[in-house]
């Protein structure tokens, strides 16, 4: 690895010219892909459509040895939990690769951009849903969506904080977390800078222990997001930043490591309640799983980078995965908890679990699209001009 010296008397810009020009160009494209993935990941994360439809690292499958409760299981809480982490490590990165020097003043102009890219968004489309949400269920009836009621009847009752703390589109606490790490950014940019990588393995302590402090960010952020930033402001070079690794050993080890961790875990939940798995195990494979899939996620796309360069469609999909993220729940819960009330057999829940996510990823592409097409400023408003 190389490093670049850098000190608290460089400059810092802060136009998003000067970060793609800090980023090497095959690497920019790398992560829009990854970027993508994850989205897709996350959408099939939520996507899971048996008893327990909120994963956690400790979930068990009530189902036991269920053949179609072990497939979304592994994809839903196994293979697709690189995502957050991987998220988290491209935004740390990102925000800090085109640092020269932290100034005060710099620092309050770049915590003003993120609360127009990011708190504007997450009012606009959290006011958006509360407001749906609200209609819906007064006019359907509080049993229709029970997703939705739950949340709503708390504000109907005057816990207007819940806006905030447990909001319709619930995957908007992304949005709120990056915001957090935005404001703490000095804070992660001296520790990178002075303790080198004692700072993200002080960060992974709270991870690997899965306990977020009140008030801060999700550990998974706090780790990744401070592991971005080392990356960015150590001015470390990972092979695939400049040209895509093309060691068949590497490109091999890493997804079957992954693969192989993901399917033990997988029946670790299956078997866990009747064997009685311990939940630091589950919360440790998890762990292994999430951490594992960065690593191997990172290197796949590069087996597949000569296609996907190629491919207009996926250049297309993998800048417009914003309406994906925000649009796809709550539908995507009510649709299939719409179609399981009608039947609950397994085909029609492994049919939900396989089209509903396809569907949105779709929609939430065309419908992007189609508005920065027509729009580019109303696109640019309600996705905070990405």
């Amino acid at each position: 690895m190389s490093k670049a010296n850098g000190s608290l008397g460089e400059n810092m810009p802060e136009s998003a010219s000067s970060t793609r020009q800090a980023v090497p160009p095959y690497l920019g494209k790398k992560l829009t892909g990854l970027s993508f993935f994850a989205i897709v990941a996350v959408v099939f994360i939520h996507a899971y459509n048996y008893t327990d439809t909120f994963l956690t690292p400790a979930t068990t499958i009530t189902e036991g040895l269920h053949v179609g409760a072990m497939i979304q299981y592994f994809v839903s809480n196994a293979l697709a939990r690189f995502a957050t982490p991987l998220f988290f490590c491209i935004s740390g990165y990102l925000f800090f690769v085109a640092f020269r020097r932290f100034t005060f003043k710099g620092y309050l102009r770049k915590l003003g951009k993120r609360a127009y890219t990011l708190l504007v968004p997450y009012l606009f489309w959290v006011g958006l849903w509360t407001g749906i949400a609200a209609l819906l269920v007064t006019t359907a009836g509080w049993d229709a969506f029970p997703i939705l009621s739950g949340k709503v009847g708390g504000l109907f009752g005057g816990e207007w904080w819940r806006i905030f703390t447990d909001p319709v589109v619930f995957q908007a606490w992304y949005l709120k977390d990056l915001f957090k790490l935005a404001v703490l950014s000095p804070i992660v940019y001296l520790a990178v800078k002075y303790l080198r990588w004692g700072a993200p393995l002080l960060a992974a302590i709270p991870w690997a222990l899965d306990y977020t402090l009140p008030y801060m960010p999700n550990c998974d952020g706090l780790l990744f997001f401070t592991l971005g930033a080392y990356f960015a402001v150590r001015g470390v070079v990972l092979p695939g930043m400049n040209a895509p690794v093309r060691d068949k050993r590497i490109l091999v080890a890493l997804p079957c490591v992954w693969a192989s961790l993901c399917i033990a875990y997988t029946v670790l939940a299956a078997v866990g309640k009747r064997l009685g798995v311990p939940s630091l195990l589950m919360l440790a494979m998890y762990k292994l799983c999430a951490a594992s899939g960065v690593c191997a996620v990172y290197v796949l796309y590069d087996a597949l980078s000569d296609k996907l360069t190629q491919s207009k469609l996926f250049a297309v999909a993998a800048t417009e995965h914003f309406f994906v993220y925000i649009l796809h729940e709550p539908l995507q819960h009510m649709a299939y908890e719409s179609a399981l009330s009608a039947c609950s057999a397994d085909w029609v829940h492994m049919l939900c679990y396989a089209g509903l996510p396809v569907f949105f990823v779709a929609a939430g592409v065309a419908l992007s699209f189609g508005i920065r097409k027509l729009s580019p400023k109303l696109h640019s408003f309600l996705t905070g001009n990405r």
